[in-house]
Parts: structure tokens; sequence; C-alpha cells
């Protein structure tokens, strides 16, 4: 199975205003899963163009944070985890991975519902949020 997958990320500052946002939409998307990684890699090497050295990346997706925090990476996630294992290593003086629930990323939701349907590429930022449709 794979699908197209519309992803979104928010940069938001300290006290959790936006600073600048994008979306990428991407075909051949094996799974939800995969596209919250892809988006978090594209979140990642954003913040590098931007020049941000550190970076408190936040995911309402689980397992992908139990990922990428322990260092346990799943098969089918091995080469995109491994890549942002690298990025966030050497790239960032700080850079954390938590997990949020679903309920406080909503506008991240709405980027990539709008990426998804729209087929338009823009860029955003930190809460990693990816929507995919699978074709059976």
């Amino acid at each position: 199975m794979s699908g197209k997958a519309g992803m979104a990320w928010v940069f938001t500052n300290q006290e959790g205003l936006e600073v600048t946002h994008g979306s990428l939409a991407q075909d051949h998307v094996s799974s939800a899963l995969m596209a919250e990684a892809l988006a978090v890699r594209s979140a990642l090497l954003h913040a590098i163009d931007l020049n941000f050295n550190s970076i408190w990346l936040r995911s309402d997706s689980q397992v992908l944070v139990v990922a990428l925090s322990s260092g346990r990476h799943p098969t089918e996630l091995y080469g995109v985890l491994s890549d942002i294992a690298t990025i966030s290593g050497s790239s960032f003086r700080f850079c954390r991975f938590t997990f949020i629930k679903k309920d406080f990323i909503g506008f991240t939701d709405s980027y990539a519902k709008v990426c998804l349907h729209s087929g338009f590429t823009f860029w955003l930022y930190i809460l990693a949020q990816a929507i995919v449709i699978l074709k059976l």
C-alpha cells in the first residue's frame, strides 16, 4: 500500500506564537507513521535553512516520539529515522522530541489537510503533523 501524504510543521517561539509555517505533499508514502517521520525530517531541514540551533519538536505520534527518543528504529522507518538522528545530532545545539496530545495541534492538522487536498507546497514548522490517504 502507498498513498499521498500532506505533511505540515509549525515553528513557534517560547511564548507559543507562530514564527513561520509550511507544508509538503508527497506521493508514495507507505503509512501514516512514515508520513509523520517524513514531516519531522522536513521540519528539521527547514530549521537548518532558517539557522535555528535549538529545536523542541512536539508530535502527536507517540510511536514516532518513542522511536526517536529510544533510538529503536522500526524496519519500515529505519532510513528516515536514521536521517533524523544524524540531522538532530549534528545540526543543533539542543534537539528534543516529545509527545503532545492531538488536541493541542489542531492548526497544524488543518495545514496538513489543506496541503493534501490542494496539491500546493508551502513551508511550515515545528509541531509535526501528517495526514495520509492510502490507496488499497
